[in-house]
């Protein structure tokens, strides 16, 4: 997984996704000078050489279109799980059984997200502590470690995972 194959086109959307996140922060003139620059590098840019060969590609391509199969990065060092997916899906299944978890009928990331900036502002924190530990891009927290017994979601990147650190 810490292998980068080459992608066959240019991801630009991500991209330009990527940089509108990070300039939401910075002042108006600032954040549109960020954005010239992008542009012109993404048009100056070339679609990298192909890293893999094209039975390697086929070969990506057949696990990834295989559902019998469930491919993930390993919680540690840079190896990849392969699951048999009955299997991942079974160990997921009874990890998430209730009193743990409960299924919300909504995501409510976005809903932390705008409660939490309000209270950090009221905080008695410096404002440039406060920018920092302000939520943005969370996400809900993944799939658990399958293979430890009581294993818990992973919290890295949501909502208030800047904080919990800074309160630790």
């Amino acid at each position: 997984m810490n292998y980068a194959v080459a992608p066959t086109v240019l991801p630009i959307e991500d991209f330009l996704s990527g940089v509108e996140r990070t300039v939401r922060s910075l002042p108006e003139e600032a954040a549109e000078e960020v954005r010239q620059e992008t542009v012109r590098i993404l048009r100056a840019s070339k679609k990298p050489k192909d890293s893999l060969s094209r039975a390697e590609r086929r070969a990506l391509r057949a696990l990834r279109n295989n559902a019998d199969l469930t491919v993930h990065p390993a919680d540690k060092g840079s190896a990849t799980m392969v699951h048999r997916t009955e299997d991942y899906n079974r160990k997921i299944i009874a990890i998430l059984e209730p009193p743990t978890y409960r299924l919300l009928p909504k995501d409510p990331t976005e809903a932390v997200e705008r409660k939490a900036t309000p209270l950090l502002k009221k905080s008695s924190l410096p404002e440039e502590v406060i920018k920092q530990l302000r939520p943005q891009g969370s996400r809900p927290p993944r799939l658990p470690k399958i293979n430890k017994k009581g294993a818990l979601l992973r919290t890295i990147g949501v909502p208030v995972y800047r904080l919990a650190q800074y309160l630790a």
